[in-house]
């Protein structure tokens, strides 16, 4: 076995080594081409011992610009593959670790424009930034010298030479982070797995991306404003030729970014979500007529943008079945359970979170949620909490309690059939929660969900009688409101592991911050709001003493679940999927770079992408949906069976299809220890001082999930204590919170 892991890890990074060599012959080949002697070089060394008429660019470009991203894309399947199987195999050991922080991921500037960053962060925006404009001011500043250089012809203008080259360069510039701000969005990308940067961290990534683009393309579309007065030629803007560089095109590409980079500012995403939403669908007119606009160009995004358009098809694919709700449950605090089936084939992690669609509320919003359920219950079934908070949440909530027949003696009447649409699992795959003996969780409210996820995952490992796990746990859970304390009475811990605190410590923190809401249940009696601190198992409202409110969908002989051909599903079916796209796309390229005229080849090129992602990778889909079907789903039918709840069933049996919502009884006694802090936010510096007291000469695990505000108090002090001289303790932090 040990030989067995040896060759495995050689061969992932070996592998890993292949493409880092692929992004960085991408790198140079940006870096080398201001340099002509260094460009000159290249193509005399590529160009002619390479025959690439056949996709009608030169041989250099094929093999710095398009196949590295074809040899990342392809590779980065075994490499997770391999993970997959060392990780089953190996023995964790971090029992015996000094304390020892990665200055990598660990958050250096708390607050800045764009977030916090850690080092890695800050070194992708330099490399990035300074390939930018070291490929313009080079360019720009070659050209005008060749320019002044070069004898001018009667009634040249060697000014709006150089300001139309300046233009030219600006333009190609903004192709360096438009290749690369599609990774970030492809939510089961390659890329991203292999790098382990889970969707929810990668997207601020495609936000600086995306910006930065859209701000040169805003600069090149200026420069030529102020250009073509200079020639002359005004109406030259709005012409659009067959063949050359059209102008209009362009301005509709450019009008299309702006719109997206205007909506997508932080206030107004998050105060008009859905026009954000609506306006950045305008990406398709983006990328269209920017293929319009330069359709030679269009090589250098080629494989981003398809890799891009295969993961939206595979999502579309995915979530075209509809998946029906095993359970719903509304608990006191307003949040709503729900419960869905999924395949036995599918796996996910406890950090994992899906993309749901409920049809009936909306047909177009999709909202991601974290998975509140463990890989490890044993069951074919996913568990989410949703909180309605914002409009589509809230509007969601009313269709379950406010439906057309009302409360009729207790029960409501299920109003939007439990029909969902799914996507993912998507998010981290690593567990690296499990790599700490102790561990801190900090959430705000309804982001308590993914740290429930944790405990369940932890006490079925210790079940298991797995080796190095945490044995300490600390969940400092703040809400408003006393009745959202009732997320944790969810989980009982004896139900997973009888006599749980013989092998795990797990110590609750509630903080209700609301002095209002405290004073208003009479908790504090005389005492001023703000003094009170309560064992947790003696405050009145850490046990659900509310009925919440339950249902039981259609029988489960008749249940749908969701699909399993996802992006992050079954590595080999994937892999196929990808390499046939892939090459798919290459060949019609060449066939329509052979047989359509080269005066419409622009308007041809997205059929290629098209035809590729629809035809080639389509095809490698249709035989791994058929190869799902001709499984036999009768094993994972009794599975399912067996994992519902008792109180859902009727002699094997679940409740008749269009069940009521039923109220549930509660628990008497809360199964969690720990006190409960009444009118008052965390002291922060306070708690982490005693932290580090506690966990002295240990490594800790810092988990955060809640608003930036809690992420940014709580780095802070784990930054503090990192770099304070004769520190014996390292907290290394981790934001689970969705950064959109």
């Amino acid at each position: 076995m040990a030989k067995y892991m040896k060759g495995s890890a050689q061969a992932a990074i070996a592998l890993q080594v292949l493409m880092v060599l692929a992004c960085l012959a991408w790198y140079m080949y940006w870096f080398t081409l201001p340099i002509l002697n260094a460009r000159a070089w290249l193509r005399s060394i590529l160009d002619p011992n390479m025959d690439w008429d056949f996709l009608g660019t030169r041989g250099s470009i094929w093999l710095l610009q398009i196949f590295p991203w074809i040899l990342v894309a392809v590779l980065a399947y075994p490499v997770i593959e391999l993970r997959k199987r060392i990780k089953a195999a190996e023995n964790r050991t971090n029992s015996e670790e000094k304390p020892k922080i990665s200055i990598w991921q660990q958050p250096i500037i708390l607050r800045s424009p764009m977030g916090m960053l850690t080092l890695a962060n800050i070194i992708f925006i330099l490399v990035i930034v300074f390939l930018t404009v070291w490929y313009t001011v080079k360019s720009c500043v070659d050209r005008a010298k060749l320019i002044d250089a070069t004898k001018q012809n009667p009634g040249a203008h060697s000014r709006a030479q150089k300001v139309e080259y300046v233009g030219i360069y600006l333009g190609k510039a903004a192709e360096i982070p438009m290749t690369l701000l599609w990774i970030p969005v492809s939510r089961a990308s390659p890329l991203l797995r292999v790098t382990r940067i889970p969707f929810e961290r990668a997207v601020k990534y495609h936000m600086w991306l995306g910006s930065a683009c859209i701000w040169i393309l805003i600069a090149h579309g200026l420069v030529f404003v102020g250009y073509y007065p200079t020639i002359h030629d005004i109406s030259g803007l709005w012409s659009w030729p067959t063949s050359g560089i059209p102008p209009f095109p362009g301005i509709i590409s450019l009008a299309a970014g702006v719109l997206m980079l205007v909506t997508a500012f932080e206030k107004v995403r998050r105060e008009m979500f859905n026009l954000f939403f609506i306006t950045h669908q305008l990406y398709l007119v983006f990328l269209l007529f920017f293929l319009f606009h330069c359709q030679s160009q269009m090589i250098y995004v080629l494989i981003p943008v398809l890799l891009f358009f295969l993961d939206r098809f595979m999502r579309m694919v995915q979530s075209r079945k509809a998946v029906d709700v095993l359970s719903t449950r509304l608990l006191p605090c307003g949040a709503i359970e729900l419960k869905f089936a999924k395949p036995a084939n599918l796996d996910y992690n406890a950090l994992s979170f899906m993309y749901v669609l409920f049809p009936s509320i909306s047909k177009i919003e999709w909202h991601p949620f974290s998975v509140a359920s463990s890989p490890l219950d044993g069951s074919n079934q996913i568990c989410i909490y949703i909180k309605p908070l914002g409009e589509y949440t809230k509007n969601l909530h009313d269709a379950l309690v406010e439906s057309k027949e009302h409360k009729e003696a207790g029960k409501i009447k299920c109003p939007f059939g439990f029909k969902l649409s799914v996507e993912g699992p998507y998010g981290d795959e690593s567990d690296f929660f499990l790599k700490k003996k102790s561990l801190i969780l900090v959430a705000g409210g309804i982001g308590v969900t993914p740290f429930l996820a944790i405990l369940r995952d932890v006490l079925h490992r210790h079940r298991l009688q797995q080796e190095d796990l945490p044995t300490s746990i600390k969940l400092i859970f703040c809400v408003r409101n006393a009745k959202d304390l009732c997320l944790l009475d969810t989980l009982n811990p004896e139900d997973i592991l009888p006599g749980y605190e013989e092998r795990l410590q797990i110590t609750i923190h509630a903080f209700i911050t609301s002095k209002v809401e405290v004073l208003k249940d009479g908790e504090l009696g005389s005492m001023e709001a703000g003094e009170g601190v309560v064992p947790y198992e003696n405050y009145r409202y850490t046990r659900i003493n509310e009925h919440s409110l339950s249902f039981s969908g259609d029988p489960v002989d008749e249940v749908q679940g969701m699909s399993a051909m996802a992006g992050s599903g079954d590595t080999k079916w994937v892999a196929a999927t990808v390499f046939a796209t892939v090459m798919g796309c290459v060949i019609n390229w060449g066939l329509f770079n052979q047989f359509i005229d080269h005066d419409y080849a622009n308007y041809v090129r997205a059929l290629a992408m098209f035809l590729a992602v629809c035809g080639s990778g389509g095809a490698v889909m249709f035989f791994w949906d058929r190869s799902i079907k001709n499984r036999t789903l009768k094993a994972s039918t009794q599975d399912l069976v067996q994992s519902m709840p008792p109180s859902l069933l009727k002699d094997g049996h679940t409740h008749e299809a269009g069940g009521d919502i039923e109220s549930v009884g509660s628990s008497p006694k809360t199964p969690w220890r720990g006190d409960v802090t009444l009118g008052k936010r965390p002291d922060w510096q306070g708690m982490f001082d005693e932290f580090a007291k506690l966990y002295r000469g240990k490594n800790v695990g810092v988990l955060v999930s809640g608003g930036s505000k809690m992420q940014e108090d709580v780095a802070a002090h784990c930054k503090h204590h990192n770099s304070s001289q004769g520190s014996e303790v390292a907290f290394h932090y981790h934001s689970v919170s969705f950064e959109l």
